[in-house]
């Protein structure tokens, strides 16, 4: 069985599509309505964890998630299971992100978590820390288990899921229960869900994979203003041929750029072998393009019509 959510948000379409399978063998397969054709398309590959105490929820929420389903029956995850989907977001007019996310229910046992947190957690991009709503000492460990997946994971986005809100009298958090909230993880998301009704489900995790998507695009776009750098630097050295420019030459043509940044670009092309350094006196040198840097330079206008992100 397989389901599909699209929606807006912010004015840009997503959709997630259930491409994969838990390590059971139970598969989902689904197909996104294509509206058109994207002329770039950005890929990454994304590992999520949904951690928490034993019972609070998690497998729940992932079969609601992935197979929009539900069993009353409580099955304890041993070790982590993984799930595979596709998750698709449109970002601008005909750019697309497609990734592959890895969705890994991990197990409750506080002892087993901290003897293999760097197995666990090491390498994801977010994650999903779940409460349950009856207990309210599940909300309290989900301390511990914030501290951990990040001392490994690092600062990952993270939002929390306070799970079984069919079983409150009222459709909002009590006040005692929000102000303990706000003092254990002020400005965190949260969502009242529930796995067994599938309210708010699909939203709490969009909501956290578009932030882990956006996470990952501005740190792409941070190492692209890097590299403008050093493509602007061959494309110089392109354009004066065998005779190279000096440091000094450089200087002069990128004014509008840091002296340090830029001097860190020309180590960074001479390390990967793109250009060969001359020191041609006590604080001067000259750049020359290597047949390999020509290469490069020369291809500079190329259009990348899909680009693999670094995750």
């Amino acid at each position: 069985m397989g389901s599909e959510v699209s929606g807006a948000s912010g004015g840009r379409t997503l959709s997630r599509v259930v491409l994969g399978f838990g390590l059971d063998g139970a598969g989902a397969t689904g197909e996104a309505d294509e509206v058109t054709v994207p002329r770039q398309i950005r890929r990454m590959k994304l590992k999520i964890c949904v951690v928490g105490d034993r019972a609070v929820g998690k497998t729940s929420l992932i079969q609601r998630y992935v197979f929009n389903t539900f069993s009353e029956a409580y099955v304890g995850t041993l070790g982590a299971k993984l799930h595979l989907l596709e998750f698709s977001k449109e970002i601008a007019a005909r750019q697309l992100v497609q990734a592959d996310v890895g969705l890994f229910d991990v197990m409750g046992e506080h002892g087993s978590r901290d003897q293999f947190r760097d197995a666990l957690f090491w390498g994801s991009h977010g994650f999903l820390a779940v409460s349950d709503l009856t207990r309210p000492e599940t909300l309290d460990s989900l301390i511990e288990w914030v501290n951990t997946v990040r001392s490994v994971a690092g600062a990952v986005p993270y939002r929390i899921l306070l799970n079984k809100a069919d079983l409150l009298r009222w459709s909002s958090l009590d006040p005692v229960t929000e102000e303990s909230l706000s003092k254990l993880f002020p400005n965190v998301p949260y969502s009242l869900v529930s796995a067994k009704t599938g309210a708010e489900v699909d939203r709490a995790m969009t909501l956290l994979l578009e932030e882990v998507v956006d996470g990952v695009l501005a740190k792409s776009r941070a190492r692209r203003a890097g590299r403008l750098a050093g493509n602007r630097i061959l494309a110089f050295a392109l354009r004066r041929g065998p005779t190279g420019v000096t440091k000094n030459e450089i200087l002069l043509a990128f004014k509008d750029l840091d002296h340090n940044a830029l001097m860190r670009e020309i180590e960074d092309l001479e390390r990967t072998g793109l250009v060969s350094r001359e020191e041609i006196g006590p604080a001067n040198f000259r750049i020359v393009l290597t047949e390999e840097g020509r290469e490069a330079a020369s291809k500079l206008n190329l259009h990348d019509h899909v680009v693999e992100e670094p995750t």
